[in-house]
Protein backbone atom coordinates (compact mmCIF):
# COMPACT_ATOMS: atom_id res chain seq x y z
CA UNK A 1 0.00 0.00 0.00
CA UNK A 2 1.14 3.40 -1.41
CA UNK A 3 2.04 5.98 1.76
CA UNK A 4 -0.52 8.93 0.86
CA UNK A 5 0.87 11.25 3.53
CA UNK A 6 1.94 14.16 2.30
CA UNK A 7 5.85 15.39 2.24
CA UNK A 8 6.22 18.43 3.88
CA UNK A 9 9.86 20.08 3.51
CA UNK A 10 10.41 22.71 6.31
CA UNK A 11 13.67 24.91 5.43
CA UNK A 12 15.33 25.83 8.29
CA UNK A 13 15.84 23.97 12.02
CA UNK A 14 15.90 26.72 14.41
CA UNK A 15 13.33 26.23 17.35
CA UNK A 16 10.05 26.78 15.09
CA UNK A 17 11.82 24.22 12.32
CA UNK A 18 12.53 21.44 14.50
CA UNK A 19 9.48 21.63 16.33
CA UNK A 20 7.36 21.42 13.63
CA UNK A 21 9.51 18.18 12.22
CA UNK A 22 9.01 16.65 15.65
CA UNK A 23 5.74 17.48 16.15
CA UNK A 24 4.79 16.25 12.17
CA UNK A 25 6.05 12.89 13.09
CA UNK A 26 5.00 12.23 16.25
CA UNK A 27 1.23 13.16 15.06
CA UNK A 28 2.04 10.77 11.87
CA UNK A 29 1.00 13.35 9.28
CA UNK A 30 3.45 13.70 6.86
CA UNK A 31 6.48 12.29 5.43
CA UNK A 32 8.84 15.57 6.62
CA UNK A 33 12.55 15.88 5.41
CA UNK A 34 14.18 19.63 6.78
CA UNK A 35 16.85 21.67 5.15
CA UNK A 36 19.33 23.41 7.29
CA UNK A 37 21.92 26.09 6.34
CA UNK A 38 24.18 24.98 9.32
CA UNK A 39 25.79 21.45 10.70
CA UNK A 40 23.57 21.62 13.98
CA UNK A 41 20.25 22.86 14.86
CA UNK A 42 18.98 25.55 17.08
CA UNK A 43 19.51 28.70 15.07
CA UNK A 44 20.20 31.52 16.70
CA UNK A 45 18.72 29.66 19.99
CA UNK A 46 21.55 26.95 19.47
CA UNK A 47 24.33 25.88 21.74
CA UNK A 48 27.86 24.83 21.13
CA UNK A 49 31.08 22.82 23.18
CA UNK A 50 34.12 24.86 23.54
CA UNK A 51 36.67 24.31 26.25
CA UNK A 52 34.76 21.90 28.47
CA UNK A 53 31.46 24.54 28.46
CA UNK A 54 28.31 24.82 26.71
CA UNK A 55 27.76 27.74 25.43
CA UNK A 56 25.08 29.45 23.90
CA UNK A 57 24.31 32.29 20.96
CA UNK A 58 23.76 35.08 23.60
CA UNK A 59 21.55 35.31 26.81
CA UNK A 60 19.04 32.43 26.58
CA UNK A 61 16.08 31.32 28.77
CA UNK A 62 12.89 28.90 28.82
CA UNK A 63 10.03 31.09 30.46
CA UNK A 64 7.45 29.35 32.78
CA UNK A 65 5.05 31.16 29.92
CA UNK A 66 5.82 28.54 27.49
CA UNK A 67 2.40 26.35 26.08
CA UNK A 68 1.64 23.94 28.98
CA UNK A 69 1.41 21.10 26.25
CA UNK A 70 5.43 22.00 24.43
CA UNK A 71 6.35 22.33 28.20
CA UNK A 72 5.25 18.97 29.05
CA UNK A 73 7.11 17.52 25.94
CA UNK A 74 10.32 18.98 26.64
CA UNK A 75 10.00 18.19 29.95
CA UNK A 76 9.58 14.31 28.56
CA UNK A 77 12.24 14.86 25.73
CA UNK A 78 14.97 16.35 28.79
CA UNK A 79 14.17 14.90 31.95
CA UNK A 80 16.13 15.81 35.14
CA UNK A 81 18.68 17.80 32.59
CA UNK A 82 15.76 20.53 32.32
CA UNK A 83 16.56 22.57 35.54
CA UNK A 84 14.39 25.44 37.32
CA UNK A 85 16.51 27.98 38.01
CA UNK A 86 15.90 31.92 40.22
CA UNK A 87 16.36 35.14 37.68
CA UNK A 88 19.47 36.78 39.00
CA UNK A 89 20.76 39.71 36.74
CA UNK A 90 21.34 42.85 37.53
CA UNK A 91 20.94 46.52 35.48
CA UNK A 92 22.97 49.47 34.88
CA UNK A 93 20.20 52.46 35.77
CA UNK A 94 21.30 55.76 36.77
CA UNK A 95 25.06 54.73 37.63
CA UNK A 96 23.98 52.22 39.92
CA UNK A 97 23.56 48.39 40.21
CA UNK A 98 20.26 47.24 40.27
CA UNK A 99 18.50 44.09 40.17
CA UNK A 100 16.48 42.96 37.24
CA UNK A 101 14.27 42.18 36.92
CA UNK A 102 13.09 44.92 38.88
CA UNK A 103 12.91 44.82 42.76
CA UNK A 104 10.19 47.34 45.02
CA UNK A 105 12.52 48.01 47.56
CA UNK A 106 15.50 48.68 45.32
CA UNK A 107 13.62 50.58 43.04
CA UNK A 108 12.74 52.87 46.28
CA UNK A 109 15.76 52.64 47.47
CA UNK A 110 18.52 52.07 45.49
CA UNK A 111 17.92 54.91 42.91
CA UNK A 112 19.29 58.62 42.76
CA UNK A 113 16.76 60.98 44.50
CA UNK A 114 16.52 62.95 41.45
CA UNK A 115 15.88 59.51 39.42
CA UNK A 116 13.43 58.87 41.71
CA UNK A 117 11.87 62.12 41.93
CA UNK A 118 11.84 62.49 38.10
CA UNK A 119 10.00 59.42 38.20
CA UNK A 120 7.53 60.76 40.68
CA UNK A 121 6.60 63.83 38.51
CA UNK A 122 6.56 62.54 35.52
CA UNK A 123 3.74 59.65 37.24
CA UNK A 124 1.44 62.50 37.92
CA UNK A 125 2.12 64.49 34.38
CA UNK A 126 1.29 61.32 32.53
CA UNK A 127 -2.02 60.60 34.62
CA UNK A 128 -3.52 63.65 33.60
CA UNK A 129 -2.10 64.45 30.31
CA UNK A 130 -3.95 62.41 26.89
CA UNK A 131 -2.94 61.74 23.43
CA UNK A 132 -5.11 62.76 20.79
CA UNK A 133 -6.70 60.65 17.72
CA UNK A 134 -4.70 62.38 15.79
CA UNK A 135 -1.23 62.41 18.08
CA UNK A 136 -1.87 58.45 18.19
CA UNK A 137 -2.15 58.33 14.19
CA UNK A 138 1.83 59.70 14.42
CA UNK A 139 2.48 57.84 17.43
CA UNK A 140 6.17 55.94 17.10
CA UNK A 141 8.07 54.36 20.21
CA UNK A 142 9.65 57.84 21.32
CA UNK A 143 5.92 59.13 21.68
CA UNK A 144 4.04 56.13 23.01
CA UNK A 145 6.55 55.84 25.87
CA UNK A 146 7.15 59.11 26.31
CA UNK A 147 3.79 60.12 27.19
CA UNK A 148 3.03 56.74 28.95
CA UNK A 149 6.37 57.03 31.50
CA UNK A 150 7.29 60.21 31.14
CA UNK A 151 10.72 61.87 30.68
CA UNK A 152 12.86 60.23 33.17
CA UNK A 153 12.59 56.34 32.78
CA UNK A 154 12.48 57.02 28.85
CA UNK A 155 15.82 58.94 28.46
CA UNK A 156 17.69 57.00 31.51
CA UNK A 157 16.61 53.53 30.56
CA UNK A 158 14.42 52.93 27.21
CA UNK A 159 15.42 55.19 25.00
CA UNK A 160 19.06 55.20 25.02
CA UNK A 161 18.53 51.16 25.11
CA UNK A 162 16.17 51.04 21.85
CA UNK A 163 19.09 53.20 19.99
CA UNK A 164 21.96 50.42 21.31
CA UNK A 165 19.76 47.94 20.07
CA UNK A 166 18.13 48.67 16.97
CA UNK A 167 20.41 51.57 15.33
CA UNK A 168 17.81 54.07 15.43
CA UNK A 169 16.69 56.71 17.53
CA UNK A 170 13.79 56.51 18.88
CA UNK A 171 11.86 58.82 17.18
CA UNK A 172 12.18 56.28 13.86
CA UNK A 173 11.12 53.38 15.61
CA UNK A 174 7.92 52.30 14.87
CA UNK A 175 5.43 52.30 18.19
CA UNK A 176 5.10 48.51 17.02
CA UNK A 177 8.82 47.96 18.88
CA UNK A 178 7.25 49.25 22.38
CA UNK A 179 3.50 47.20 22.06
CA UNK A 180 5.59 44.34 21.41
CA UNK A 181 8.95 44.95 22.99
CA UNK A 182 8.02 46.84 26.16
CA UNK A 183 6.00 45.03 28.16
CA UNK A 184 5.92 47.14 30.89
CA UNK A 185 5.27 50.50 28.65
CA UNK A 186 2.86 52.49 31.04
CA UNK A 187 3.07 53.17 34.52
CA UNK A 188 0.49 51.01 35.66
CA UNK A 189 1.69 48.35 33.70
CA UNK A 190 5.42 49.20 35.32
CA UNK A 191 4.00 49.42 38.89
CA UNK A 192 1.94 46.10 38.68
CA UNK A 193 4.99 44.36 37.26
CA UNK A 194 7.14 46.05 40.07
CA UNK A 195 4.67 45.31 42.87
CA UNK A 196 3.32 41.99 41.91
CA UNK A 197 5.24 38.48 43.08
CA UNK A 198 5.75 37.09 39.65
CA UNK A 199 2.82 34.02 38.57
CA UNK A 200 6.20 31.64 38.48
CA UNK A 201 8.45 32.52 41.20
CA UNK A 202 10.01 30.20 43.80
CA UNK A 203 9.24 30.31 47.68
CA UNK A 204 11.05 33.69 47.90
CA UNK A 205 9.15 35.18 45.62
CA UNK A 206 11.99 35.47 42.75
CA UNK A 207 11.10 34.68 39.18
CA UNK A 208 12.35 31.66 37.47
CA UNK A 209 13.13 29.95 34.36
CA UNK A 210 14.02 26.85 32.64
CA UNK A 211 17.16 26.06 31.23
CA UNK A 212 19.09 23.00 30.33
CA UNK A 213 22.43 21.29 32.22
CA UNK A 214 23.87 21.28 28.34
CA UNK A 215 22.90 25.01 27.45
CA UNK A 216 19.49 26.20 25.98
CA UNK A 217 20.31 24.85 22.55
CA UNK A 218 19.66 21.39 24.44
CA UNK A 219 15.96 22.08 23.80
CA UNK A 220 16.04 22.08 19.94
CA UNK A 221 18.49 19.41 20.08
CA UNK A 222 16.17 17.09 22.22
CA UNK A 223 13.43 18.05 19.42
CA UNK A 224 15.79 16.94 16.92
CA UNK A 225 16.80 13.87 18.03
CA UNK A 226 13.24 12.52 18.69
CA UNK A 227 11.85 13.80 15.35
CA UNK A 228 14.61 11.99 13.53
CA UNK A 229 14.39 8.82 15.56
CA UNK A 230 10.62 9.27 13.99
CA UNK A 231 12.06 9.02 10.85
CA UNK A 232 12.57 12.92 9.94
CA UNK A 233 15.37 13.07 7.44
CA UNK A 234 17.76 16.04 8.15
CA UNK A 235 20.16 17.58 5.14
CA UNK A 236 22.38 20.00 6.92
CA UNK A 237 24.96 22.39 5.15
CA UNK A 238 22.14 22.79 3.08
CA UNK A 239 21.66 26.04 1.29
CA UNK A 240 18.59 27.22 -0.22
CA UNK A 241 18.71 29.46 -3.19
CA UNK A 242 15.15 29.73 -4.70
CA UNK A 243 11.50 28.08 -4.24
CA UNK A 244 10.38 26.91 -7.32
CA UNK A 245 6.81 27.94 -8.17
CA UNK A 246 4.46 27.02 -11.05
CA UNK A 247 1.26 28.64 -11.87
CA UNK A 248 1.13 30.35 -8.19
CA UNK A 249 1.90 27.24 -5.82
CA UNK A 250 5.01 26.08 -4.45
CA UNK A 251 6.06 22.97 -5.81
CA UNK A 252 9.93 22.52 -4.95
CA UNK A 253 13.06 23.77 -3.28
CA UNK A 254 16.65 24.32 -5.03
CA UNK A 255 19.44 24.31 -2.75
CA UNK A 256 22.97 23.43 -2.32
CA UNK A 257 24.62 21.05 -0.76
CA UNK A 258 28.47 19.94 -1.01
CA UNK A 259 28.93 22.80 -3.51
CA UNK A 260 26.08 20.18 -5.67
CA UNK A 261 22.96 21.73 -6.44
CA UNK A 262 20.01 19.63 -5.95
CA UNK A 263 16.26 20.01 -5.86
CA UNK A 264 13.58 18.71 -3.91
CA UNK A 265 10.14 18.21 -4.66
CA UNK A 266 7.43 18.69 -1.88
CA UNK A 267 4.10 18.69 -1.29
CA UNK A 268 3.92 21.73 1.27
CA UNK A 269 6.80 23.96 2.50
CA UNK A 270 7.08 25.52 5.47
CA UNK A 271 9.92 28.21 5.78
CA UNK A 272 11.32 29.45 8.96
CA UNK A 273 13.73 31.46 6.84
CA UNK A 274 14.39 34.99 7.21
CA UNK A 275 11.29 36.84 5.25
CA UNK A 276 13.36 38.81 3.03
CA UNK A 277 15.48 36.31 1.88
CA UNK A 278 12.25 34.29 0.89
CA UNK A 279 11.29 37.26 -1.75
CA UNK A 280 14.55 37.32 -3.02
CA UNK A 281 14.58 33.52 -3.77
CA UNK A 282 11.04 33.03 -5.59
CA UNK A 283 11.15 31.42 -8.68
CA UNK A 284 9.94 32.72 -11.35
CA UNK A 285 11.16 36.33 -9.95
CA UNK A 286 8.73 38.86 -8.17
CA UNK A 287 8.42 41.85 -9.43
CA UNK A 288 10.69 44.74 -8.81
CA UNK A 289 7.98 46.16 -6.35
CA UNK A 290 8.31 43.35 -4.00
CA UNK A 291 11.92 43.34 -4.17
CA UNK A 292 12.17 47.00 -3.42
CA UNK A 293 9.73 46.59 -0.02
CA UNK A 294 12.27 43.42 0.77
CA UNK A 295 14.91 45.43 0.03
CA UNK A 296 13.25 48.05 2.94
CA UNK A 297 12.64 45.28 6.03
CA UNK A 298 15.91 45.27 7.82
CA UNK A 299 17.17 43.00 10.42
CA UNK A 300 19.80 44.25 13.42
CA UNK A 301 22.66 42.15 13.27
CA UNK A 302 24.79 41.18 16.49
CA UNK A 303 28.29 40.41 17.66
CA UNK A 304 29.25 38.06 20.20
CA UNK A 305 32.14 37.99 22.15
CA UNK A 306 33.39 35.59 24.26
CA UNK A 307 36.04 36.14 27.31
CA UNK A 308 37.37 33.00 28.43
CA UNK A 309 38.44 33.69 31.88
CA UNK A 310 41.00 31.92 34.25
CA UNK A 311 38.44 31.73 37.45
CA UNK A 312 35.68 29.72 38.18
CA UNK A 313 33.24 32.72 38.10
CA UNK A 314 33.02 35.96 36.84
CA UNK A 315 30.22 37.48 39.08
CA UNK A 316 27.51 36.09 40.94
CA UNK A 317 24.88 37.30 38.56
CA UNK A 318 23.53 35.30 35.15
CA UNK A 319 23.26 38.91 33.24
CA UNK A 320 24.47 42.44 33.35
CA UNK A 321 22.10 44.71 31.17
CA UNK A 322 23.80 47.77 29.95
CA UNK A 323 21.40 50.64 28.57
CA UNK A 324 23.66 53.62 28.78
CA UNK A 325 25.30 54.94 25.10
CA UNK A 326 28.44 55.26 27.05
CA UNK A 327 29.18 51.45 27.09
CA UNK A 328 28.58 49.80 23.85
CA UNK A 329 27.66 46.21 24.91
CA UNK A 330 24.45 45.73 25.66
CA UNK A 331 23.89 42.87 27.88
CA UNK A 332 26.52 40.40 29.53
CA UNK A 333 25.64 36.54 29.88
CA UNK A 334 27.52 34.48 32.32
CA UNK A 335 26.53 30.20 31.34
CA UNK A 336 28.08 28.90 34.51
CA UNK A 337 25.31 30.35 36.51
CA UNK A 338 22.40 29.85 33.85
CA UNK A 339 23.21 26.02 33.95
CA UNK A 340 24.60 26.37 37.65
CA UNK A 341 27.77 24.14 37.06
CA UNK A 342 31.33 24.55 38.54
CA UNK A 343 32.77 22.39 35.84
CA UNK A 344 35.59 23.07 34.25
CA UNK A 345 37.06 24.32 37.36
CA UNK A 346 38.85 27.69 36.75
CA UNK A 347 37.77 28.65 34.05
CA UNK A 348 34.26 30.87 33.12
CA UNK A 349 33.11 32.35 29.94
CA UNK A 350 31.11 35.50 29.69
CA UNK A 351 29.37 36.54 27.04
CA UNK A 352 29.16 40.05 26.02
CA UNK A 353 26.34 41.24 23.04
CA UNK A 354 27.26 44.31 20.77
CA UNK A 355 24.35 45.09 18.31
CA UNK A 356 25.61 46.02 14.53
CA UNK A 357 24.91 46.15 11.24
CA UNK A 358 25.90 43.40 8.63
CA UNK A 359 28.95 44.48 7.64
CA UNK A 360 29.90 47.82 9.25
CA UNK A 361 32.66 48.40 11.10
CA UNK A 362 31.77 46.35 13.98
CA UNK A 363 30.87 43.54 12.26
CA UNK A 364 34.25 43.66 10.78
CA UNK A 365 36.81 44.35 13.73
CA UNK A 366 39.36 41.52 14.92
CA UNK A 367 39.09 39.50 17.71
CA UNK A 368 41.08 41.24 19.20
CA UNK A 369 39.61 44.89 18.85
CA UNK A 370 36.47 43.07 20.07
CA UNK A 371 37.71 41.42 22.98
CA UNK A 372 39.48 45.10 24.51
CA UNK A 373 36.29 46.62 23.80
CA UNK A 374 34.36 44.11 26.11
CA UNK A 375 37.54 44.58 28.76
CA UNK A 376 37.53 48.57 28.29
CA UNK A 377 33.75 48.60 28.73
CA UNK A 378 33.05 46.37 31.89
CA UNK A 379 35.95 48.70 33.18
CA UNK A 380 34.15 51.98 32.67
CA UNK A 381 30.91 49.54 34.49
CA UNK A 382 32.65 49.43 37.35
CA UNK A 383 32.84 44.96 36.96
CA UNK A 384 37.05 44.71 35.17
CA UNK A 385 38.26 42.01 34.41
CA UNK A 386 41.04 41.11 36.76
CA UNK A 387 41.48 37.38 36.11
CA UNK A 388 43.67 36.36 32.84
CA UNK A 389 41.80 36.14 29.70
CA UNK A 390 42.29 32.68 28.22
CA UNK A 391 41.09 33.66 24.64
CA UNK A 392 38.60 35.80 23.06
CA UNK A 393 36.11 34.02 20.38
CA UNK A 394 33.83 35.63 18.16
CA UNK A 395 30.30 34.77 17.14
CA UNK A 396 28.33 36.33 14.08
CA UNK A 397 24.50 36.63 14.06
CA UNK A 398 23.66 38.18 10.70
CA UNK A 399 19.74 38.05 11.58
CA UNK A 400 19.49 39.01 15.54
CA UNK A 401 16.47 41.19 16.01
CA UNK A 402 14.22 42.39 12.83
CA UNK A 403 14.01 46.27 13.01
CA UNK A 404 11.13 48.15 13.20
CA UNK A 405 11.55 51.43 11.83
CA UNK A 406 8.73 53.92 11.44
CA UNK A 407 6.43 52.84 7.80
CA UNK A 408 7.68 48.85 8.38
CA UNK A 409 4.24 47.39 8.58
CA UNK A 410 3.67 48.50 4.96
CA UNK A 411 6.28 47.08 3.25
CA UNK A 412 6.07 43.73 5.49
CA UNK A 413 2.47 43.30 5.27
CA UNK A 414 3.34 43.87 1.26
CA UNK A 415 5.55 40.99 1.24
CA UNK A 416 3.18 38.67 3.60
CA UNK A 417 0.33 38.78 1.60
CA UNK A 418 1.95 37.79 -1.19
CA UNK A 419 3.50 35.12 0.25
CA UNK A 420 0.69 34.23 2.19
CA UNK A 421 -1.09 33.90 -1.09
CA UNK A 422 1.36 31.21 -2.35
CA UNK A 423 -0.33 27.73 -2.05
CA UNK A 424 1.53 25.23 -0.17
CA UNK A 425 3.93 27.77 1.23
CA UNK A 426 3.58 28.53 4.72
CA UNK A 427 5.71 31.06 6.37
CA UNK A 428 6.30 31.05 10.17
CA UNK A 429 8.39 31.05 13.05
CA UNK A 430 10.93 34.18 14.67
CA UNK A 431 12.28 35.16 11.24
CA UNK A 432 9.68 34.18 8.94
CA UNK A 433 7.08 36.15 10.45
CA UNK A 434 9.60 39.12 11.32
CA UNK A 435 8.97 39.07 15.41
CA UNK A 436 11.05 39.84 18.20
CA UNK A 437 9.61 36.65 19.80
CA UNK A 438 10.88 34.37 22.91
CA UNK A 439 11.70 30.37 22.11
CA UNK A 440 8.46 29.63 23.37
CA UNK A 441 6.53 31.67 21.37
CA UNK A 442 8.90 30.25 18.50
CA UNK A 443 7.64 26.84 19.34
CA UNK A 444 3.86 27.96 19.76
CA UNK A 445 3.63 28.46 15.79
CA UNK A 446 5.22 25.57 14.60
CA UNK A 447 2.84 23.39 16.91
CA UNK A 448 0.04 25.54 15.74
CA UNK A 449 0.95 24.96 12.02
CA UNK A 450 0.97 21.45 13.00
CA UNK A 451 -2.76 21.87 14.04
CA UNK A 452 -3.61 23.28 10.86
CA UNK A 453 -2.85 19.98 8.57
CA UNK A 454 -4.88 17.42 9.03
CA UNK A 455 -3.89 13.48 7.82
CA UNK A 456 -4.74 14.16 4.32
CA UNK A 457 -2.75 16.64 3.59
CA UNK A 458 -5.64 19.83 3.84
CA UNK A 459 -4.07 22.61 5.53
CA UNK A 460 -6.78 24.80 7.33
CA UNK A 461 -5.38 28.69 6.70
CA UNK A 462 -8.70 29.53 8.33
CA UNK A 463 -7.48 28.55 11.28
CA UNK A 464 -4.12 29.69 10.88
CA UNK A 465 -5.36 33.14 10.18
CA UNK A 466 -7.08 32.79 13.79
CA UNK A 467 -3.30 31.85 14.82
CA UNK A 468 -1.83 34.48 12.97
CA UNK A 469 -4.09 36.97 15.23
CA UNK A 470 -3.36 35.48 18.60
CA UNK A 471 0.38 35.43 17.52
CA UNK A 472 0.09 39.37 17.38
CA UNK A 473 -0.50 39.51 21.33
CA UNK A 474 2.64 38.04 22.24
CA UNK A 475 5.17 40.34 24.03
CA UNK A 476 8.73 39.62 24.61
CA UNK A 477 9.15 38.11 28.41
CA UNK A 478 12.61 40.11 29.60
Amino acid sequence: MTDRKPRVLILGAGPAGVGAAYQLAKQKKARVTVLELSNSVGGNSGSFFEDGLHLDYGSHRLHPACHPAILKNIKELLGDDLQIRPRHGRIRLNDKWIHFPLKASEMLTQLSLKFSAGVAADMVTTTFSGVTTQDKENETFETLLRSNLGKTICEEFYFPYAKKIWGLPPNEISKVQAEKRVSANSFGKLIKKVLSKPKNSNEDGAPVFYYPKKGFGQISNAFFEEAERLGVQFEFNARVKNIVTTNGAAKSVIYEQEKVEREIDADLIWSTLPVTLMAYGLRPKVDDNLLQAAKSIKFRSMVLIYLFIKKNRFTEFDAHYFPELEIPITRLSEIKNYSNTNSPENLTAICAELPCNYEDEIWGKSDEELGELVKSSLKDAGIPVEAPVEKVLIKRLKHAYPIYNTGFEKKYNQIDEYLSNVKNLLVFGRQGLFVHDNTHHALYMAYSAVDCLDSAGFFDHEKWNEYREEFKSHVVVD
